[in-house]
């Protein structure tokens, strides 16, 4: 892959950081993409997890038919835990290389952090297999993209997100055979949140 060896600058990445040395700004930076990892990622889970905010007595996907190699639910917690660390010092360092000046790798960034992020919303609160399937199929596609426009920028921020391309292909395949192996499972449980935290749900 030719694309690899070169450098940022004959890509057309403007604004290359040399420093190597951090300094204030760059540790606020750093923080700002740990908490919108590991502080997003946690509220999330902890609002959609059995007994959350947004599933109060909701034991729908312990009725679910599984795999015999589905993990146990305690896998869940410390994987994402360490896979969200890891896209944050990836983000973390195309940030040192470029700033946010290039719309292209924070866009792809973003956007398959925000399918990363509704897919608990989908899959566990909207009770939809074929909707969380979607999403994160839907991920994983971005997930390839934003390691290919990041490789170019810093090869290494491209490789720390390999073990989270890996783990999403992994859950894609669960979530799919799930699908198969509950076609009624899908429920009219859509639920809507308003600014006062009151949940209007059509079951």
């Amino acid at each position: 892959m030719v694309i690899m060896d070169k450098d940022p600058v004959e890509l057309g990445y403007k604004n290359v950081g040399k420093k190597t040395a951090m300094d204030k700004r760059d540790f606020v930076v750093f923080a700002g993409f740990l908490i919108l990892m590991e502080g997003v990622g946690a509220l999330m889970g902890m609002m959609t997890a059995p007994g959350g905010a947004m599933r109060p007595d909701d034991d729908w996907f312990d009725n679910l038919v599984k795999p015999s190699w589905n993990p146990p639910n305690w896998v869940f917690g410390p994987v994402w835990t360490l896979l969200y660390f890891m896209i944050a010092l990836s983000a973390f360092k195309v940030y040192r290389k470029i700033g946010f000046s290039q719309a292209l790798p924070w866009m792809v960034f973003f956007i398959q952090i925000t399918l990363n992020f509704a897919w608990p919303l989908i899959f566990f609160v909207g009770h939809q297999l074929l909707g969380g399937l979607i999403d994160i199929l839907l991920m994983l596609v971005f997930i390839i993209l934003n390691i290919s426009v990041f490789i170019p920028v810093e090869k290494s921020a491209g490789l720390l997100l390999l073990p989270y391309l890996a783990w999403v292909t992994f859950a894609t395949y669960l979530n799919y055979t799930l699908w198969r192996l509950n076609p009624d499972a899908s429920t009219s449980h859509l639920c809507y949140i308003f600014s006062d935290n009151v949940f209007l749900c059509n079951n």
